[in-house]
């Protein structure tokens, strides 16, 4: 079954419509080079498109992580953590997965789920979606890391500083008023 129809370029098509065999070598560099950006919806569907891909976007994985650096060192585990997954289908941290689903419902639901098993292997994947860009996600994360982990050297910092690059009011006030009671 032809998906792309006459003409259509493969660059320019919805990624969930394009066939397997029709996702070569420059599409799967695209996808990952998505994953070494700032979150976004092309971030998580990227991520969720190499899943799918598997095996087929092995190579691609690994040379990535071989080129990062130690500044980008977070990012680095993201794609390790990726790589292993689809190596073995196994996740020693299995809601990273959902934490970095296409759908914010399913981010938001995996958040809940690290609050309530108290969690502390998933925190460094929780600040990186302070930078999530739906507001829901970013809202759950901050309650999570205010409620379970505030006492934490680093989560202090980052939601501190975070205050000042919270694009929705509600939020930014909110996060405000935590510390200035503390």
């Amino acid at each position: 079954m032809d998906y792309l129809g006459d003409n259509i370029n493969v660059d320019e098509e919805n990624w969930q419509y394009v066939e397997i065999s029709k996702i070569d070598d420059k599409i799967i560099k695209k996808l990952v080079n998505n994953l070494k950006l700032n979150l976004s919806e092309e971030f998580f569907l990227s991520f969720e498109s190499l899943l799918k891909l598997g095996k087929k976007a092995e190579p691609e994985l690994t040379a990535a992580i071989r080129e990062m650096d130690e500044q980008h060192k977070f990012k680095k585990e993201i794609f390790n953590a990726l790589l292993r997954y689809i190596k073995t289908k196994k996740s020693e941290n299995p809601l990273i997965i959902q934490l970095y689903h296409p759908d914010f419902t399913i981010r938001a639901k995996a958040i809940a789920q690290i609050g309530h098993n108290k969690d502390l292997r998933y925190l460094p994947y929780l600040l990186l979606l302070l930078e999530d860009p739906d507001d829901s996600v970013r809202n759950a994360v901050i309650n999570l890391l205010i409620n379970k982990y505030i006492k934490n050297s680093t989560v202090h910092k980052k939601l501190r500083k975070h205050i000042d690059k919270e694009s929705n009011p509600i939020i930014r006030k909110n996060l405000a008023k935590v510390f200035e009671e503390l």
